[in-house]
Order: structure tokens, then C-alpha cells, then sequence
């Protein structure tokens, strides 16, 4: 590709009798367009999910006040401690790097559980009622769920729900987190309710989660044609031929059930990862 011409009125003009004509850099714009264009519903997928988390920045960092910029601080610790901590020994994970790790580095849950307590209660302590007090819920209820209390989780997401507006960027997050708790105390029912819930109607965001969440679940309670209708639901709806959250799990539950259904579907490709979600029993 030739390098871009940036006196665009000149470049226009070279195009003589056969009129205006594009240079490279007009051209790699349009193309861009057309390729999100073609991925319409891919786009707008992450249009809605880079907009919730775009909300909720603004509502966590509406600093007006030292107080409010020192919770942001406190939340921001306890989400990297409880998202991205990476697990071992520190001499082994920096190698020959001296310089500051990108992740924070524990040694082990107990330690990773203990910055993350800490955080949220220096966040309590300075800043009860806020909305970053009430974010931070989220993030110690992700920690009891992965520590194995999901009574405790339960309490705390049903506890952001009840102070939650419907319109909370994170809502979708206790939702999700909720039904995981329920399933963790063997309520399948209670958490197949939670899903529904999540689901909503069809075009909803994270919609597509949620349908994989819900056959998982219907696999694990032995109803596996009701599981299968939910699957191929879900490739109506997200076509195997364009990214999708689930797709690969989908594909693979469909692969061992029902392979019929994925006649004339494209060859799998790279999938999307859920990082470090929390961990669920396999049907």
C-alpha cells in the first residue's frame, strides 16, 4: 500500500478527465468503514459494551472532591488484585525483568485475597455509600465466589441489585455473578432464573453469554433436548461465521450432541476469550 498523501486536494486533482480520485489514506478509511459495515452486529456489540464501561468510568471518577479520587485509587487496587494478580514466585515470573511488573505478583490466594480486603475496606472506611463502595461490592463478591463462599457472594450481589438502578453499567456483571452463586449451592433452578433474567429478549447485551450459560446448566440438571434447543438458539442468532462470546464452548457442546446442526457451518476460527471468568462445573 502507497504511503498516504496528505495534500488530499492535490491528490484529488491527478485523477484528470476521469474525475476526483481517492489517495491511500481515504481509501484505508473507506475500507475500514465497509469492513464495520460487514460486521454490523459485531460492531454494535462492542459499541454498547465499550459504552457501559465508559459510563461507569465517569461515574467512578467523578472526582469533584480529593476524597472520591482516593476511592477510585482503593477500587482500582482491589479489581487488579482480584482480575489480574498473577500467582507464584516473584524472581521466577519477572525473569531478567527488573522494571515495575505489569500485574501484580502474589505468592499465593491467601495473599491475593488479603490486597484485595484491604483495598475494599480502606474503601468502606473512606467512602460508604458511594458509588465506588458500591462497585467495590462486586469486586469482594467475585472474591467469596472464588474463594468458595457463595452464600457470602449471593448476599452481596443481591445486596448491588437492590441499590442498582436499571440502567447500571455493571448490572449485567451481578446478574451473572449471582446465577454463579446460586449454581455453586446447587439451586439450578434458581440459577436458570437468574439467566433468564440476563437473557432478556433477543438483540439484549450479553445476551449470547447467558444462552451458554443456560444450557450448561440444563446439561447439568440431565436435560440435554432442552439444552440443545438453547444451542442451536444460540447459532441462529449468532451466526458460527461471526465472533461471538461463546462460540467456541457452543461448538463444541453441539459437536458431541448434535452434530447435524453444524451441517454447512464455516470451519472454526480463533475465538474470543473470557479471561479469568469465574470457574463453573462442566455439564
Amino acid at each position: 500500500m502507497e504511503l498516504p498523501t496528505w495534500d488530499h486536494s492535490r491528490s484529488k486533482r491527478r485523477g484528470g478527465d476521469a474525475g476526483p480520485q481517492d489517495d491511500a489514506f481515504v481509501t484505508g478509511v473507506k475500507e475500514a468503514g465497509r469492513t464495520a459495515k460487514a460486521r454490523s452486529g459485531l460492531v454494535i456489540g462492542g459499541a454498547i459494551a465499550a459504552l457501559a464501561v465508559i459510563v461507569g468510568i465517569i461515574v467512578i471518577f467523578n472526582s469533584r472532591q480529593t476524597a472520591s479520587a482516593t476511592a477510585t485509587r482503593q477500587l482500582a487496587t482491589a479489581a487488579r488484585y482480584e482480575s489480574e494478580a498473577e500467582v507464584g514466585d516473584p524472581a521466577l515470573l519477572l525473569g531478567a525483568n527488573k522494571g515495575k511488573p505489569v500485574a501484580p505478583i502474589v505468592k499465593d490466594e491467601a495473599e491475593r485475597t488479603a490486597a484485595v480486603n484491604k483495598a475494599l475496606d480502606e474503601l468502606d472506611a473512606s467512602a460508604a455509600g458511594t458509588d465506588a463502595a458500591m462497585v467495590g461490592a462486586l469486586v469482594r463478591a467475585a472474591g467469596l465466589l472464588r474463594a468458595g463462599d457463595p452464600a457470602g457472594a449471593e448476599a452481596l450481589y443481591r445486596e448491588f441489585l437492590g441499590k442498582a438502578g436499571a440502567g447500571h453499567p455493571l448490572l449485567f456483571s451481578a446478574r451473572e455473578g449471582l446465577a454463579f452463586a446460586r449454581e455453586a449451592q446447587n439451586d439450578l433452578d434458581g440459577a436458570l432464573a437468574e439467566l433468564e433474567t440476563l437473557a432478556g429478549q433477543k438483540g439484549a447485551f450479553y445476551r449470547d453469554m447467558a444462552l451458554w450459560q443456560k444450557g450448561r446448566i440444563l446439561e447439568r440438571q440431565g436435560k440435554t433436548d432442552a439444552a440443545l434447543e438453547v444451542y442451536r438458539q444460540y447459532i441462529a442468532e449468532y451466526p458460527l461465521q461471526q465472533p461471538s462470546i461463546a462460540q467456541n464452548d457452543v461448538r463444541k457442546r453441539l459437536e458431541e450432541l448434535d452434530p447435524q446442526a453444524l451441517a454447512g457451518q464455516p470451519a472454526p476460527e480463533s475465538p474470543i476469550q473470557v479471561m479469568d471468568a469465574p470457574g463453573a462445573p462442566t455439564p
